[in-house]
């Protein structure tokens, strides 16, 4: 079922960059290799956990493969690597498309066809492989998230948001922007007049032939499928991201890292000489998203190798605490370390984000205060993403020539 020993790094130096470098070797063969889909994924990086959390960040995966290529050599596989940023900016300056899925699937119920799929009887053999390797790895091949996702949308007529949903809760790279967004571009409400649609064709070519032979039950299915009918909606304005610096820091303060951006010591926050340093393992947030307890294990094991990062970079030994409720965890700690602000990197829209108010709200009945921050680079990319996809991919183009 699954990928041939497919892990994925939790840690920075020791995994995430060996990786990398690793991936590296064969990057030029990424732009004609990296639609099929092989055993083992050799073809593609996998580095999408580790730049979920900021292991790594996007701008350096780039400057890492200019160090060994000129640009148009790597064209294809820097511009995947940079719709990580671009969803993350779309969203960040329209969150009320978050809001509103959020508030459509708490309507929703999974009905019995749904819990099928998602258990991998479709009765489709590859699409029930995809559901299987998802569960089973917490990954999926870009494309096999496409075919799957129209699948459920266009095949079978379900919630596209009860789809985005059980991808986020296995995908130890999901996050809200790439995950939301790219659902909503296959069901066709991202792009007006776009969808994307599962073809047998598609899949008899693209499809490593021992696989697709293995699993070709059902394949007439996906021959002459239609997409579902949508009603066009215009997206909402974006408001761009204010930028910042960091204010000044009176008395004691501590830093609190999470999950989101796991790479302090390169960031707004490098410099501060904080009295606490410590990261939290949200369990029970994971486990109310449903998180599958691979993911669990994943974002845990790259939490604490981002505590120990931060801690000894600060030259301060970090906490590392699992806790229920995030909001009193924060709040006793700090009050327990005699803090009179809580500094850390902003949280990306999506399920951390939501935790902000209650844990502002908690802190301030302390007399504490909260502080947030954005990496300067990620305001000046993400501010970009004000369309398209391939505008902002020639509108960041001075960015990226800055990694040169």
């Amino acid at each position: 079922m699954a990928s041939d020993d497919l892990s994925f790094p939790p840690s920075r130096r020791h995994s995430a960059f060996q990786q990398l470098e690793a991936f590296l070797s064969s990057v030029e063969s990424y732009a004609e290799r990296r639609n099929y889909l092989e055993p083992g994924h050799g073809n593609v990086s996998r580095l999408s956990p580790a730049i979920r959390t900021r292991l790594v960040l996007e701008t350096e995966i780039i400057e890492a493969t200019r160090k060994r290529f000129p640009a148009h050599r790597v064209e294809k596989f820097e511009q995947e690597v940079w719709w990580r940023l671009y969803w993350k900016g779309w969203l960040e300056m329209r969150p009320s498309v978050w809001s509103e899925y959020r508030e459509d699937l708490s309507g929703l119920e999974w009905s019995e066809r749904a819990l099928e799929i998602t258990s991998g009887k479709s009765g489709v053999s590859i699409m029930d492989h995809f559901a299987g390797e998802l569960i089973e790895t917490g990954y999926l091949h870009n494309h096999a998230r496409m075919w799957w996702a129209a699948f459920w949308v266009h095949v079978e007529k379900l919630p596209w948001q009860l789809g985005a949903d059980f991808f986020l809760r296995y995908l130890h790279d999901g996050d809200a922007a790439s995950n939301t967004l790219s659902w909503r571009w296959v069901a066709g409400l991202h792009t007006k007049g776009k969808c994307y649609l599962v073809r047998r064709s598609n899949l008899e070519e693209f499809v490593d032939r021992e696989i697709l032979d293995a699993n070709s039950e059902g394949l007439e299915r996906l021959e002459g499928v239609s997409p579902l009918p949508v009603i066009p909606v215009d997206p909402p304005v974006p408001v761009p991201l204010p930028g910042g610096a960091l204010p000044p820091l009176k008395g004691r303060f501590g830093c609190w890292i999470h999950d989101e951006d796991l790479f302090l010591e390169s960031s707004p926050l490098s410099s501060l000489q904080p009295s606490a340093v410590a990261a939290f393992c949200p369990t029970g947030l994971w486990e109310r998203e449903c998180y599958s307890k691979e993911k669990q294990i994943f974002l845990s094991k790259a939490l604490e190798d981002g505590a120990g990062r931060g801690g000894g970079h600060f030259g301060i030994l970090s906490a590392f605490l699992t806790v229920d409720v995030l909001s009193d965890a924060i709040a006793e700690w700090a009050v327990e370390k005699k803090l009179t602000a809580v500094v850390a990197m902003r949280p990306f829209v999506g399920p951390l984000a939501d935790e902000l108010p209650a844990i502002e709200t908690r802190l301030r009945k302390s007399g504490i205060e909260l502080i947030l921050v954005r990496r300067s680079d990620d305001v000046a990319i993400m501010n970009k993403a004000t369309a398209g996809f391939f505008g902002f991919w020639k509108k960041t183009k001075e960015d990226r020539a800055f990694l040169t």
